[in-house]
């Protein structure tokens, strides 16, 4: 008999009806003999109903006690599938993080897992349950309930999973897998049977919202087995794999609306490391980070721009950063493959294949696993579109 961990999304749990379906799926897994941990996200859209409704009531919410509100869809979710699980004579119990284990750092809003007890958990299987776990929550050392930070719940059930030593982690979402390329946007975008670990990650960083790039990071360094699946079919979904068991030339092209690019000019060029110290205490994500004469230039998720504007303000008090800007209107556009460390042109390829359609290029920078550039917000459909033909239209 298996351990399998799934992770249900908020869209997968958007009504009773749909909590009920998932109920009937994680019945039939246990009707094949398997046992279950169950990770479920807030139902739908309440987690940024949570965050608005914050906002009507203070200007600027001290973070702790927006941990305390927002853990709370994840509870109503867990209790109200487990409801369902029990009508259909499965025995069930609904855990919180805290109550399954789940320690972390102090640091709230954005904490990172510390370890997992897991005590309760394995007790309950032992006892034959099905256990569902509320995704995206924790408890610090000092007793502090604390969230996990955008693509909490993913990053809860890969752990979950390796310290339970669960034979497989399943994904679940609203759509069949990780696709070439958003299928809202390009309507010829390639569902992608398997991909390889390493490529998940950077097309996770830089848009691809279907996994969290913590949880396949995660995954890779505990060799957790990791699926994407629709809740909504019976798809097999995308399998994330290590090594090289399938080659990809392009990956996908991946846009990410909610970043945007911020300039720094530091003070001198030896001071960067204190804008990297200060920007990781404060768990501040960085992406595509490029350094040239004294300025760096990166981006940023939108949600932590009064945090960035904090940090940068202080850091140009103390003498380390002379101005810095805020480009709210260019956000990342990549191009995702295992081909760039070893093709140069790759970047200016790009450059003119956008160009030709009318999108002027900001910014741009190459790596070993992607090329990525700033496009204006208001071109994203046509530069994700004209790519997307460019490096993917042949496997149509």
């Amino acid at each position: 008999m298996a351990l399998i961990v799934q992770k249900y999304g908020g869209t997968s749990l958007g009504s009773p009806q749909r909590i009920v379906a998932v109920a009937k799926r994680i019945a039939r897994l246990r009707a094949d003999g398997h046992q279950a941990v169950v990770v479920v996200s807030a139902m739908g859209q309440s987690t940024d109903d949570l965050i608005e409704l914050a906002h009507q009531v203070s200007q600027q919410p001290a973070h702790r006690e927006m941990d305390m509100l927002l853990t709370t869809g994840e509870r109503i979710s867990m209790a109200l599938l487990t409801m369902a699980l029990t009508d259909l004579g499965v025995d069930a119990i609904s855990l919180t993080g805290s109550q399954s284990g789940i320690i972390t750092d102090q640091s709230h809003r954005r904490a990172r897992i510390k370890k997992i007890l897991g005590d309760r958990i394995r007790t309950a299987l032992k006892e034959d349950k099905v256990v569902i776990v509320a995704g995206f929550q924790g408890v610090s050392e000092t007793k502090e309930i604390t969230t996990l930070g955008r693509g909490g719940s993913d990053t809860t059930a890969v752990a979950l999973a390796s310290v339970l030593s669960a034979e497989l982690c399943e994904i679940y979402t609203d759509v069949d897998g990780v696709y070439s390329t958003d299928p809202r946007i390009c309507s010829d975008a390639v569902l992608l049977p398997r991909l390889r670990s390493d490529l998940m990650i950077e097309m996770a960083t830089r848009g691809a919202g279907v996994l969290h790039p913590r949880s396949v990071e995660l995954a890779r360094q505990f060799g957790v087995a990791l699926r994407v699946r629709n809740s909504l079919n019976e798809t097999q979904g995308t399998e994330i794999v290590t090594g090289s068991m399938e080659e990809f030339r392009i990956a996908g092209v991946t846009a990410d609306p909610n970043k945007f690019l911020i300039r720094v000019e530091l003070m001198r060029p030896t001071v960067l490391s204190a804008l990297w110290d200060q920007s990781g205490e404060a768990h501040l994500a960085v992406v595509a980070p490029v350094f040239l004469a004294g300025i760096v230039e990166f981006y940023a998720d939108r949600d932590s721009e009064t945090e960035w504007k904090r940090l940068l303000e202080r850091l140009s008090t103390e003498g380390f950063v002379n101005k810095y800007s805020f480009e709210m209107g260019l956000i990342p556009l990549s191009v995702v493959g295992d081909r760039f460390s070893q093709d140069g042109k790759a970047l200016q390829e790009i450059m003119e294949v956008l160009s030709n359609e009318g999108v002027t290029i900001q910014h741009g920078q190459g790596g070993p696993l992607a090329v990525t550039v700033a496009i204006p917000a208001t071109h994203l459909n046509e530069a994700v579109r004209c790519l997307h033909t460019k490096y993917l239209g042949a496997q149509q």
